[in-house]
């Protein structure tokens, strides 16, 4: 018997209700089950062995049966998950791609949400009790029907259940067909005796083709037993489909994926299946509070699915006593009114951290003001961003020399960086000094603008390719750049810095030795100071002109950097390239042009645990002075040689270190360095011999208030050998 539309519709609704806040419904499957066996005292070795052969067996076939379910499983991840579905967001799909989650294709899915999605159980109702059934149990079942299909819904029950309805069929014909169908789904048999667990059975495999809303026995006795007639009321017919709430997936985009013709009869199991795979879809792109809320059913048939994306109503930050807020936020991917995603959040938190204002840096989700919205708490932890360092020398050569240093990286919390560099005193008047000034936004957009200007004197050595010592003298250099930053991409900054520079070769007593540049060949003395210049003619050839003097240049440089910590990265790359013009056009004495790419990588490879790896390569064109030439040697790249043993226009470079922890802020390193430069004309004194030069040894990383110091000891090729003691983070 039929019942009215109305009703259909109010219990349909009822009954999937539960679709959108429960998302899987678990069918209770059990594997592996043996059953128990009673073994008699006689029990014979021959016995022992078939029972051993068949707990084999049944141990087998239990696996089979988990095999059988994986691949189910398996199969329904496969059917739910669509590629279609996913966010146009480029911040998102930019960051997860780069960060090793994909957000696009099906291989991307099991990566992020749980890989096992649980079978939806179709939604249903029925009255029946055990206390009804128990007068009928034992009675033999003598007929069995189904009734309570509309005429009217034949066509789309035919539909629905992959059996297209015949057009010439009549009503009554097509009505006996549904039922016949339905009929098929039933267990027990005419002539079975009725039992509790087959009418269960029954309304179970009744309800499993998931058009049912309600499931009801109705038994009627007669002479030879009994009459079973299952009264069915179907779901109501879908003539559209609906979504309120959505704006991460187009609604077009998720009704195609829903797949629900119209004028069809609504199956709860494929609406549970559907709205698993939007949930799952949101989860794998980052979206975790997003998820289907409710489902209804209008009264014009419209399936309406209700969904909730988690809005970000306000973004707060706490801890911040000296750093403004806005500092804070402008670094934030994750924006207010967007819904909230674990990935922007994530990098979000990676960058704040990296402006290295923070010893911690973690995030809140709060009650937002309604139940759908949250609100995100930043709480950071401040440290010290300033630093003075006072100190003095003196040596009979240079007498008392004094050094004084301001430094700050968060300028009255605005993220502008400042720092005063100035050294006096001397028997040589020294006025050493370099100021530098970093605005890192001066637009909405994070172009950042630094300035810098230096005037130093110091002495240098020079060391041959062999690294032997071959003059000492004081190098002047003085000038400014300009550099302007503008980010580009997530994960991209493109630099653009002019500098006017200044290089000069000066005389001093206090400092000279080996080689002097201003005379020929020969040995002499100048200034109370020997020398010794061998065959090498400086002065005629013009060895200070062609390699000290003023270099004007333009510099652009493209920066990808993913790493997850600048100031001690464990994963990501940073991949950089350079080129800068100098002269051609733009003044100073020298005409060049020259080319530097840099690619770095780290890998955790177990607990706090990193392998890194740098990787140089550079090329020059021109002519190139001394100081603009490429260095290799040293503590920054080849250890275990002298500081810039070697040089020349062209260079490579390649680093590698395993890094570990030793206690708090110690850390060890083992490493291998290797590398050379070579071609360097106007250095008539340096032989290029492109050979092969390498080092290894340990090291250790302490963390102090002014910045991490380096300890190296490099064992290099050629009996090179070396203790280095550095400054700031190897790379």
């Amino acid at each position: 018997m039929s019942r009215g539309r109305a009703y259909k519709n109010l219990l349909a609704a009822t009954v999937i209700a539960a679709l959108g806040t429960t998302g899987a419904w678990a069918a209770d499957v059990n594997t592996g089950y043996t059953p128990q066996t009673t073994k008699s005292a006689t029990t014979t070795a021959a016995y022992a062995a078939d029972e051993s052969a068949m707990a084999a067996i049944s141990q087998a076939r239990s696996g089979i049966a988990v095999a059988q379910q994986s691949d189910e499983t398996a199969a329904r991840n496969a059917r739910i998950d669509d590629p279609n579905l996913r966010t146009s967001d480029k911040d998102v799909q930019m960051i997860t791609r780069v960060q090793g989650t994909a957000t696009t294709g099906k291989e991307g899915v099991n990566d992020v949400v749980p890989k096992d999605t649980n079978a939806v159980q179709a939604q249903y109702y029925t009255s029946v009790t055990d206390e009804q059934l128990k007068p009928y149990i034992g009675k033999t079942i003598t007929k069995i029907t189904v009734n309570g299909v509309d005429m009217k819904d034949n066509a789309a029950l035919l539909a629905l259940l992959n059996d297209p309805a015949n057009t010439k069929m009549t009503d009554a014909a097509a009505n006996t067909a549904v039922e016949a169908k339905f009929l098929g789904l039933v267990k027990e048999k005419v002539g079975d005796k009725l039992s509790i667990a087959g009418v269960d059975s029954d309304i179970a495999a009744l309800g499993s083709s998931g058009v049912i809303s309600e499931i009801n026995p109705v038994i009627t006795q007669v002479p030879e037993g009994i009459i079973l007639n299952y009264n069915i009321t179907l779901n109501p017919v879908v003539n559209g489909v609906n979504f309120v709430g959505n704006t991460i997936y187009p609604t077009a985009e998720l009704v195609k994926y829903m797949d629900i013709k119209h004028g069809t009869v609504l199956n709860t199991i494929s609406v549970g299946e559907k709205v698993q795979g939007i949930n799952r879809a949101y989860a794998r792109d980052g979206y975790m509070l997003a998820h289907v809320e409710n489902i209804s059913v209008s009264d014009k048939g419209i399936l309406n699915i209700y969904i909730v994306e988690g809005i970000v109503e306000k973004i707060v930050v706490a801890g911040n006593k000296k750093t403004k807020s806005y500092v804070i936020t402008r670094e934030m991917n994750q924006k207010v009114g967007q819904p909230f995603n674990q990935f922007l959040m994530r990098r979000s938190v990676e960058k704040i951290y990296n402006l290295g204002f923070f010893d911690d840096v973690n995030v809140r989700l709060l009650p937002g003001s309604n139940q759908k919205d949250v609100i995100a708490e930043v709480d950071v932890l401040e440290h010290k961003t300033g630093t003075i360092t006072l100190g003095a020398g003196y040596s009979h050569d240079d007498g008392l020399v004094g050094i004084v240093e301001l430094g700050e990286d968060n300028l009255r919390g605005t993220g502008d960086k400042v720092k005063i560099h100035w050294e006096f005193g001397g028997k040589g008047g020294y006025k050493n000094f370099a100021v530098s000034y970093l605005r890192p936004w001066i637009d909405s957009k994070g172009t950042s603008l630094g300035v810098t200007i230096f005037n130093r004197q110091d002495a240098y050595t020079d060391y041959d390719a062999n690294g032997s010592e071959v003059s000492e003298y004081d190098k002047k250099s003085k000038g400014f750049n300009v550099s302007l930053g503008r980010q580009t991409g997530e994960f991209t900054r493109d630099y653009l810095t002019a500098e006017v520079r200044d290089d000069k070769w000066a005389f001093d007593s206090d400092d000279m030795s080996g080689f002097m540049y201003n005379r020929n060949k020969g040995t002499g003395t100048e200034g109370g100071v020997n020398y010794n210049n061998q065959g090498y003619d400086f002065l005629d050839r013009g060895y200070i002109k062609k390699n000290f003097g003023r270099t004007h240049s333009l510099t652009w440089q493209k920066v990808y950097d993913s790493r997850d910590n600048v100031y001690d990265p464990t994963r990501g790359r940073r991949i950089s390239s350079t080129f800068q013009w100098a002269g051609h056009g733009l003044g100073g004495d020298f005409n060049f042009y020259k080319f530097t790419g840099e690619y770095r990588a780290y890998k955790p490879i177990g607990h706090s645990q990193v392998l890194a790896f740098r990787g140089l390569i550079g090329w020059a064109t021109g002519h190139v002075p001394y100081s603009m030439l490429y260095t290799l040697g040293g503590g920054d790249n080849l250890r275990g040689y002298e500081d810039d043993q070697f040089r020349g226009k062209k260079m490579y470079n390649a680093s590698v270190e395993y890094r570990f922890p030793i206690w708090k802020k110690i850390s060890g390193v083992l490493f291998a360095d290797l590398g050379d430069a070579w071609d360097a004309p106007d250095v008539i004194w340096y032989q290029s011999t492109k050979q092969f030069n390498a080092s290894v040894g340990p090291g250790l990383r302490v963390t102090t208030p002014i910045g991490p110091i380096r300890l190296d000891y490099g064992f290099g090729l050629h009996n090179a050998r070396k203790f280095q003691f550095s400054f700031g983070g190897q790379f």
